[in-house]
């Protein structure tokens, strides 16, 4: 498939925030953070708070990508939106250099602007897949973005991994700029060449928006699948690091295994986009959702045994099935919903969108917060993400979706 300039400047900002992603907000904000908060609270609670931060960032972002996301498609500020988050995320980002002996709720304060201003820029970034391709491109270009950012995040983790081995003292540091660097680099090409459409169905309230949905049947049990499924899939992205720290897995070994989750993942989205003129969409989705089934349950395995090479080995095989679907599920699910919503309620009905999914990553560390208290074992809230999985599966089985190919 042939992109052109537009698409290609799009595609470029995938792997300039999947460093955030990867290396910001899966390993060593959470690593930084856990190295300062244990030595006031115990490691189960570090988890615990680590992910009401996150879902109290998410829950942010999507009230003011809801409050702004319609006004974004009719004032054409999709750009501007998207630049002012980046920065602002950035910013935050550098700012944790300077809290190495600081009570570690400045840790999570920073951290919380830092991720409410990344997931507001996602969702003016997705916005944006409408007004650069036709709905028959949509797929291809959305996994290609997905399998863009497996590399993105790689290439600077290799920069930052010799670091941690031979400068630990300055692997914080290290992490931070040139995470800092990368993404900001990146996102100059989108603000410069990607042209954004003018919205003509006219400013619109969140109520308003709220009732169009609320009419669409299609819409609304489509994005309530898709928020049982995915906040699944952001909590396990959330919690990952500071499991495996309570979990005992070696940091060095979380480093390997991260990056090796990053190499197989790259190719598996590419292959989820070309096997849609096959299968369709949903049924790649459907497929995808089982294997997170799995996930969970193997979770659950993984904390009983004290043997550690077991415990290494659980880890390997979690990790290699999360790189065989993640980027598949999410950029299927962006490419499904591009195509049943009006391209010139992009933004607007985006917000939506990410609100349900990836902002509110809410019930996940809810159940772990849950097991966490009821049996001091925070994967074990991980085993019980099974049943919203199963569920949003199910759920979109069942929808009747427009007769559109490849879907």
């Amino acid at each position: 498939m042939k992109f052109f300039t537009p698409q290609r400047s799009w595609l470029i900002y995938d792997p300039a925030n999947s460093a955030y992603a990867l290396i910001v907000r899966t390993i060593f904000a959470p690593l930084f953070f856990m190295a300062s908060a244990k030595t006031v609270w115990s490691e189960a609670v570090c988890t615990e708070y680590w992910g009401y931060t996150a879902s109290a960032a998410g829950i942010a972002a999507g009230i003011i990508s809801l409050k702004f996301g319609n006004r974004a498609d009719t004032g054409k500020l999709k750009k501007f939106c998207l630049g002012t988050a980046c920065f602002i995320s950035i910013t935050a980002t550098l700012s944790l250099l300077f809290l190495n002996n600081a009570h570690p709720g400045w840790i999570l304060a920073l951290y919380f602007i830092s991720m409410f201003c990344y997931m507001s820029a996602n969702t003016f970034y997705d916005a944006l897949l409408v007004d650069i391709s036709t709905p028959g491109e949509r797929a291809g270009l959305s996994s290609t973005g997905y399998a863009l950012g497996y590399i993105g995040g790689m290439i600077p983790l290799l920069m930052i991994i010799p670091v941690a081995y031979f400068w630990r003292e300055r692997v914080f540091q290290a992490a931070f700029i040139l995470t800092a660097l990368w993404w900001g680099c990146g996102t100059v090409p989108l603000l410069k060449n990607v042209k954004e459409n003018r919205s003509t169905a006219g400013r619109k309230s969140f109520i308003a928006t709220l009732k169009y949905i609320l009419h669409n049947k299609l819409l609304l049990l489509f994005l309530i699948s898709y928020f049982l499924y995915i906040d699944g899939i952001g909590t396990i992205l959330l919690v990952a690091t500071p499991l495996a720290e309570s979990l005992r897995i070696p940091q060095n070994y979380l480093l390997i295994t991260i990056f090796a989750l990053q190499v197989i993942a790259c190719p598996f989205t590419i292959f989820y986009g070309k096997l849609t003129n096959r299968f369709g969409l949903r049924k790649l989705i459907e497929c995808a959702i089982g294997i997170y089934v799995v996930i969970a349950l193997l979770s659950g395995v993984i904390s009983w045994s004290e043997n550690i090479h077991f415990r290494q080995m659980i880890f390997v095989v979690i990790a290699f099935l999360i790189g065989t679907s993640q980027g598949g599920i999410q950029a299927l699910s962006r490419a499904l919903f591009s195509r049943i919503i009006p391209p010139e309620r992009s933004a607007e009905l985006f917000s939506v969108y990410n609100f349900f999914g990836k902002f509110t990553t809410v019930l996940g560390p809810l159940l772990v917060g849950a097991a966490v208290k009821l049996w001091g074992r925070p994967e074990l809230g991980i085993t019980l993400l099974a049943i919203p999985f199963a569920a949003g599966g199910i759920m979109l089985a069942c929808l009747k979706l427009p007769d559109l190919k490849k879907s």
